[in-house]
């Protein structure tokens, strides 16, 4: 399949799918997202892949969607409103919490750098994660009078618990990658410059296992820990919840000043 800004090897079993839009700090665009979710849906079904490997090019793992497009869904490039809300039904099995659960091959993150807004919430859809020394997170969509999105409201406070998730979505903070180990967003943090070869030779040994016992492990720990409906409904929620927040002066406002380079200024409206 063709693939746009993404990149895609096989070494040996392990399938290593690359996010490469370097110049935009790897923000998503809809056919980026598309492809990479068409790609572990194909590696699901590839008996060659044991293992699936997921990281970034550049200085970021991934860093949202694509300021541009949400310029577009917010109408941050004129006065006028923003536009109606799409009226078809949300799909949320298009998302990467759900596609990445429902692959019963191991998954693991190579979080290369900053792992921010959904980038950050697409960081926590692999089943483990190791990242470089370098990686930053942060919930950053508040900041542009956005709610969090990309799974962050069902994916975090079950790690980090809800008190310390909410502070991260309210305020804003970013974190490194040392505070992510601390946290329990990664299993370990490497240098930088080791973070494939240490990512790899993860996935290696795990990939020389029993694929059907692995499978079987994660698919019971899903069902116990995140289970099918419980997603589905997080991602529903938050697709209506886009709907509203879309229609607000702050978002436009958020984005609009991201994009100036300057402080925002929220009228809670």
């Amino acid at each position: 399949m063709e693939l746009e800004d993404l990149l895609f090897e096989k070494d040996g079993d392990v399938g290593v799918i690359t996010l490469n839009r370097p110049d935009r700090m790897n923000a998503m665009s809809g056919a980026m997202t598309s492809g990479m979710l068409n790609l572990v849906r194909e590696l699901r079904e590839d008996d060659d892949v044991k293992v699936i490997v997921l990281t970034g090019t550049g200085r970021a793992f991934c860093t949202g969607a694509d300021v541009g497009g949400l310029a577009r869904t917010t109408g941050a490039n004129s006065d006028a409103p923003a536009p109606p809300p799409s009226v078809r039904l949300p799909h949320p099995e298009d998302g990467a919490q759900v596609v990445f659960a429902k692959c019963d091959k191991p998954i693991i993150g190579a979080i290369n750098g900053f792992a921010v807004g959904a980038g950050f919430g697409l960081a926590l859809a692999p089943d483990i994660r190791i990242a470089s020394s370098a990686a930053q997170f942060g919930v950053v969509q508040t900041k542009r009078g956005r709610r969090p999105d990309g799974g962050l409201n069902f994916q975090l406070p079950r790690i980090v618990g809800v008190q310390k998730a909410l502070e991260l979505m309210w305020t804003g903070e970013m974190i490194d990658a040392q505070e992510a180990l601390r946290l329990g967003l990664v299993l370990r943090v490497v240098e930088h410059d080791d973070l494939m070869k240490e990512t790899l030779a993860l996935a290696h040994r795990i990939a020389k296992g029993p694929s059907v016992a692995q499978a079987l492990a994660k698919r019971m720990v899903y069902k116990t820990m995140f289970p099918e409906d419980a997603l589905i409904a997080a991602a529903e929620m938050e697709y209506y919840t886009g709907l509203v927040i879309n229609a607000t002066e702050d978002a436009k406002e958020g984005v609009r000043a991201f994009m100036e380079k300057r402080e925002p200024v929220f009228k809670g409206r």
